[in-house]
């Protein structure tokens, strides 16, 4: 869907601060960021690049090792200050049914993030697994406030219905008090 289609829907959100952090692999998370990204007034989007030192063949089955150990991995960038956010938006795939390491680790990194409301999405070609579970241990454990998460399957990327649901859902948890 052309961003020009998803602006025509109306949906613009205004008044808070919306930091957009993001790890993507194949692209299908940055498609789904950049969408909420979009339809904010006042946003910032951030993709974190993971720097492990893998091969392209050994690089996924090793990270999903990292995943589901919930290690952290090298990144860029490596430290992020949240103070001038109102809402941290974290978005990643799920690889071994868990976030990736890469936004664990940025998580792990933000300065100045506790009391943030902050919501969670991840892209999947299954199920979620276990990505609410962590992504809510990982945020509450620096002090920020968890307001939600959603999933969205890989074969709905595209899909008008469900990417203004992600936006009413991002809206909905920037209106919920802190």
């Amino acid at each position: 869907m052309a961003y020009e289609n998803f602006l025509d829907m109306g949906y613009v959100l205004f008044c808070m601060k919306i930091c957009i952090i993001y790890h993507s692999e194949t692209g299908n998370t940055r498609h789904v960021a950049q969408h909420i990204a979009a339809v904010t007034t006042d946003s910032r989007l951030i993709e974190v690049s993971d720097h492990a030192p893998h091969s392209a063949l050994t690089r996924f089955i090793m990270q999903c090792k990292a995943a589901w150990s919930e290690d952290k991995t090298t990144i860029e960038p490596s430290r992020l200050d949240a103070k001038d956010y109102d809402l941290l938006v974290f978005g990643s795939p799920v690889w071994a049914f868990k976030p990736t390491p890469a936004i664990h680790t940025i998580i792990e990194a933000l300065t100045n993030c506790e009391k943030k409301r902050a919501v969670a999405f991840v892209t999947c070609g299954g199920r979620p697994g276990q990505s609410e579970e962590m992504f809510r241990k990982w945020i509450e454990g620096r002090g920020m406030r968890f307001v939600g998460f959603k999933s969205i399957n890989q074969k709905d990327i595209e899909d008008d219905a469900e990417n203004a649901e992600m936006v009413a859902f991002v809206t909905a948890a920037g209106l919920k008090p802190a």
